[in-house]
């Protein structure tokens, strides 16, 4: 064969070696477009569940006013579970969209400690518009207590609420809320807390110690003061935050933690970006007491408020659109009514009192369903001052459900409590 002929295979092959290159290239290229496609579309789902994944948190976001603040994420949780029930087509995707599809934890009464409860009220005059099956799921999914009422005034509906939270919340509604004749039915989740600390704080250690408030000005709070090695107190300190874990007793099979976190910048801002990621790797961080040398010296300002959170603007903010809307509200699947129901209000109040002793707290939620109109140092402990404004969370260390979620701008005064520690 003359070099032309071997010329002439070489290029050939050359071709052919390049065609099979460009082929790999645009196979290849294919392959990442795709990997690209799939990242795009989790990063999609992943911002249609933000709300989910954050649930507890989004309501401190959005009231996020520089104030003293507490509500249950449970207790709004159950309440919306239960609405979602009756719920159907793009109303039940809104709420849905909120609650996710978690399953609940589920708690048992224990006698003057803690108390949870579902409640339904409904109208005598409506009972037979709602649907069985939407009450038998309610009794059976949620051990939902149903009343039926006159609904003349809110007496027996308010006592059924003081009673349910340990009669820390009294008077949650009032006459006229249910004497509009439209109010047909309230879904109420209660519940309460009141129990003491695993290792109490001693009354003869608590103080008037300087607070720094969120306006950089200075103010004298009633301080709890304590040194510890105990198991029960837990901590986790670095240069933009310090932590505190603090257990109460264990009660039955069930015990809670409360968990404070400051910031060393405004606590505002850093509310704006926390997740529950952060909160859990900071739970993951947390060191005990009785593994520092010399144990921990703890300082926290004791606190008692209550809060209305705004629950009905904050749902609508979040998505829960139709629920509110007399015309586009899906209720189908709770009552046989051709007129329908809708949600009127959402109310949320919630109340803390944090002392030596322990936790006192409650909070109730209520959905109010209306009938649409007919027209339609070496030697020295570890200082953990919590000295500035601060988030916290109450919740079950077993199964991580957090009851209560709030923050403190502004404790108790010790010129307003130090008469009730002179001895």
């Amino acid at each position: 064969m003359n070099s032309k002929g071997v010329l002439k295979i070489k290029f050939k092959t050359a071709i052919k070696l390049i065609l099979l290159l460009l082929t790999v290239i645009a196979i290849v290229s294919i392959i990442i477009l795709n990997i690209k496609n799939k990242e795009k579309i989790k990063t999609k789902d992943e911002v249609s569940n933000l709300v989910n994944s954050d649930f507890e948190l989004e309501f401190l976001k959005m009231e996020n006013n520089n104030q003293n603040m507490i509500y249950s994420p449970l207790s709004i949780k159950y309440a919306l579970n239960m609405l979602n029930e009756g719920a159907s087509g793009n109303t039940k995707k809104q709420i849905e969209r909120v609650i996710g599809n978690s399953n609940l934890a589920r708690y048992d009464d224990i006698k003057k400690v803690l108390s949870f409860a579902n409640g339904v009220y409904i109208r005598d005059s409506y009972s037979g518009k709602v649907k069985k099956e939407y009450i038998n799921i309610l009794k059976n999914k949620y051990n939902a207590e149903i009343k039926y009422d006159s609904f003349k005034n809110a007496n027996n509906i308010n006592k059924w609420i003081e009673d349910k939270t340990l009669g820390i919340i009294k008077n949650m509604l009032q006459d006229s809320m249910v004497q509009d004749k439209l109010t047909k039915m309230l879904l109420i989740n209660a519940l309460a807390i009141d129990m003491e600390w695993e290792d109490a704080f001693e009354c003869s250690d608590t103080h008037g110690e300087n607070f720094k408030l969120n306006t950089g000005e200075n103010m004298i709070a009633t301080t709890l003061n304590k040194e510890t090695k105990s198991d029960s107190f837990s901590y986790y300190k670095e240069k933009e935050i310090t932590a505190l874990s603090i257990d109460l007793k264990k009660y039955d099979n069930t015990q809670l933690e409360f968990i404070s976190i400051m910031p060393n910048g405004d606590l505002s801002n850093y509310i704006e970006s926390f997740t529950n990621e952060e909160l859990n790797n900071i739970i993951n961080k947390m060191k005990p007491a009785s593994k520092e040398k010399n144990g921990i010296e703890i300082s926290i300002p004791k606190f008692s408020f209550d809060y209305d959170l705004k629950l009905k603007d904050d749902l609508i903010k979040l998505g829960v659109i139709d629920a509110f809307d007399r015309e586009l509200a899906d209720f189908s699947d709770m009552t046989n009514s051709i007129i329908g129901l809708y949600v009127k209000d959402a109310l949320h109040k919630a109340n803390v009192d944090f002392s030596e002793k322990g936790i006192k707290a409650a909070a109730v939620t209520v959905v109010v369903m209306e009938e649409k109109y007919a027209i339609s140092n070496i030697n020295k402990p570890k200082e953990i001052k919590i000295d500035k404004p601060f988030i916290y969370f109450i919740k079950d260390k077993n199964t991580d459900e957090i009851w209560f979620t709030g923050t403190v701008y502004e404790p108790n005064s010790w010129e307003e409590d130090k008469s009730d520690y002179q001895y």
